[in-house]
């Protein structure tokens, strides 16, 4: 039996950001020391402590006071798979069933399924915040989740591949997949009708 090694906190920050640089989820510059502490819960200096060991492995590069690390790949490093942001509609959208399977068989693929830091809610579900967030977000496409009409024309119009699962893509050039509401609904609404009933409303969002 192999001895246990105990990491130190600092220890355990940098081999999961080690990891995820190998794995190709960050790229250009790592975030600074405050955001990386917010996003992982710890504190500044551990943080602090993680980021100098990467740079003792050559794997960061520091660029000057106040500027971010600069990330730096081995040579002989496999290049990764694809880099897909998947964007929810809120924040629980990470823990939906399907999303989960999606990013297991995206994984299996060779590819680097990320949840990006902000979903569409907040983001206020503005077509014009949205764009900024993904011109800033490092991602080679995105998967776009129950986004409206205009986001999604937004995302077809982009050099950058997107697909959308569900949302209001009809009619739409954009790769997609989702239950189509509409045949339902009526079926739904017919046999109520059926039934007696009269006074029928549906509760929906405004596009």
């Amino acid at each position: 039996m192999e001895p246990i090694t105990l990491l130190s906190s600092s220890e355990q920050v940098a081999k999961h950001l080690r990891e995820m640089l190998l794995r190709g989820e960050l790229s250009g510059e790592i975030p600074g020391v405050r955001p990386l502490a917010l996003e992982l819960g710890v504190n500044h200096k551990t943080v602090k402590a993680a980021l100098t060991q990467l740079e003792h492995e050559g794997l960061l590069a520091a660029q000057g006071p106040g500027l971010r690390r600069r990330i730096v790949l081995p040579d002989d490093h496999a290049p990764p798979g694809l880099r897909i942001a998947v964007m929810g509609f809120d924040s629980h959208s990470q823990g939906v069933d399907y999303v989960i399977d999606l990013r297991h068989r995206l994984e299996a693929a060779g590819h680097i399924p990320f949840f990006a830091r902000k979903c569409l809610l907040d983001l206020g579900r503005d077509t014009a915040r949205i764009a900024h967030f993904v011109r800033g977000t490092e991602a080679d496409a995105w998967i776009v989740c129950s986004a409206s009409h205009d986001i999604l024309k937004w995302f077809a119009n982009q050099e950058q591949p997107a697909f959308a699962l569900f949302g209001a893509r009809d009619g739409l050039p954009i790769a997609s997949t989702g239950p189509d509401k509409g045949p339902v609904l009526a079926a739904v609404t017919r046999r109520l009708v059926t039934l007696g009933h009269r006074r029928i409303s549906f509760i929906v969002r405004s596009e």
